[in-house]
């Protein structure tokens, strides 16, 4: 996988903050509140659509030419690979007592038996 990528980025005014468009993503877009965001979400927005053609294994578009208006951001990959790692956060359940004597029985990972039932009830794959 490659490390760096430098896109173009076009940003607009808009009412309540600045537009970030990418020419080389026609469906990406984000918003900044002030001026001083637009870099980091654009840098942001960018990492987050590499990797979702990088884990769909689509090609990543090559970066376009310079044009009037437009500046080009860095994204150093592995720096937002890390930052994107699955954080886990702690839940208390209430089970039924049987089910609970059954599944220790058993072995079962209540964790991961949690994960699979909810990504299961939200319609998701692994």
């Amino acid at each position: 996988m490659k490390e760096n990528y430098v896109y173009p980025v076009r940003t607009e005014a808009a009412e309540d903050g600045i537009v970030i468009t990418f020419p080389d993503f026609p469906d990406l877009a984000t918003f900044a509140e002030k001026r001083e965001d637009v870099i980091r979400i654009a840098q942001e927005a960018l990492a987050l659509k590499i990797m979702d053609l990088e884990n769909r294994q689509e090609p990543v578009p090559e970066p376009g030419e310079a044009e009037p208006g437009v500046v080009f951001v860095h994204v150093w990959m592995p720096y937002f690979r890390n930052s994107i790692r699955a954080v886990y956060v702690k839940k208390s359940v209430t089970i039924p007592q049987w089910l609970d004597l059954l599944a220790r029985e058993r072995s079962v990972n209540f964790s991961a038996a949690l994960v699979k039932g909810i990504k299961s009830e939200l319609g998701i794959e692994d």
